[in-house]
């Protein structure tokens, strides 16, 4: 059955993290501050939303036979025998089932939370099942990841108009539909470029090897048009980062944080697709470096609409504490977890 340490694994828990940032904001924004039972509720969760999420992947991509002969996922449970594929199947499924249960009570039923929070399962059930077989992979996961920042904000009593350009020119709303656009497109960075080419070796959809990205002579091949893609979408993150701290009312010590996010952004997305002798460890590095500045980027852009750059900071600090001691106690590494 295995012991805690290996469910923890097969749940990936050292990045839950990703999640519990962008409920801890979302909720954080509808009650103005961290300090609130709600927004402790929501980073729950987060929390639990990624482990049953991530954890029925592991699940579904091993019973599928993609990651049995994958020698980078040696280590991981499954392909040690410690945990059986149909448990941690059924595990991960009731552990979906109870966030519904757990999401809805504590959005208070909120109908339109309910519908997000419906889409959003539904769609990380199709990622799960269907990931390894369809180039299209990016768009059930971009949806639902990205639904937690409405989710939360709306469950934790966040209001949207049914006028979007009302909201966009008229405070939380405008930012919280603006959020939701900046995590969609980190979220298409995060599985169509750094998703496949973490696995550019492995025989399974890849729209990175449509593109003409490989690995040949031990080096990273990757031709413009795929390059042009990724940097597209970072400059894309960096200009939604600016509008979303503007929606905010940011000042200009600010600004100069998230252009600072922004930089590192973009020469870390040079050091996974520029052209390298290519080395699997040190791309899982920068991939780990990437997610994280991702997610701390968004959390500093809408900070002042959610308790200010002191609440901003302790949302930081929570999750880097806990991604270092999980990656500790999961993986015995300090930043780049063994996935």
């Amino acid at each position: 059955m295995g012991n805690i340490r290996d469910w923890l694994q097969l749940f990936r828990s050292h990045t839950s993290p990703l999640e519990m940032s962008i409920t801890i904001a979302g909720s954080a924004m509808a009650v103005g501050g961290i300090f609130d039972m709600r927004v402790l509720m929501f980073l729950l969760f987060g929390w639990l939303y990624h482990n049953a999420g991530y954890g029925h992947n592991s699940a579904e991509d091993f019973i599928q036979g993609y990651d049995r002969d994958d020698p980078n996922k040696a280590h991981h449970p499954l392909q040690r025998g410690v945990i059986d594929p149909k448990t941690a199947r059924g595990v991960t499924i009731a552990m979906v089932v109870l966030g519904l249960v757990f999401g809805a009570v504590i959005s208070r039923f909120d109908p339109w939370a309910m519908g997000v929070l419906l889409l959003m399962t539904c769609m990380g059930f199709a990622y799960n099942f269907f990931n390894k077989s369809t180039k299209l992979k990016f768009i059930p996961i971009a949806i639902a990841h990205a639904l937690l920042f409405p989710f939360s904000y709306l469950g934790a009593g966040g209001s949207l108009s049914l006028t979007p350009l009302k909201d966009a020119l008229d405070g939380a709303g405008g930012i919280a539909i603006t959020a939701t656009l900046l995590i969609i497109v980190q979220i298409l960075y995060q599985i169509l470029i750094e998703g496949d080419l973490k696995d550019i070796e492995m025989s399974e959809a890849s729209m990175l090897r449509s593109l003409g990205v490989r690995i040949e002579n031990g080096e990273l091949v990757s031709p413009i048009v795929p390059r042009a893609v990724s940097v597209s979408l970072k400059l894309t993150s960096c200009v939604l980062l600016f509008v979303i701290y503007y929606l905010s009312g940011g000042d200009l010590l600010g600004y100069g944080i998230i252009g600072l996010f922004s930089i590192s952004l973009l020469f870390l997305d040079h050091a996974l697709m520029g052209r390298k002798r290519y080395d699997h460890s040190a791309s899982l590095r920068s991939m780990a470096l990437m997610e994280v500045l991702s997610t701390f980027a968004m959390v500093a852009a809408v900070s002042p609409a959610a308790g200010g750059w002191g609440a901003a900071f302790i949302i930081m600090a929570f999750n880097i504490l806990y991604f270092v001691l999980m990656n500790r106690f999961l993986w015995g590494t300090f930043i780049k977890p063994r996935v």
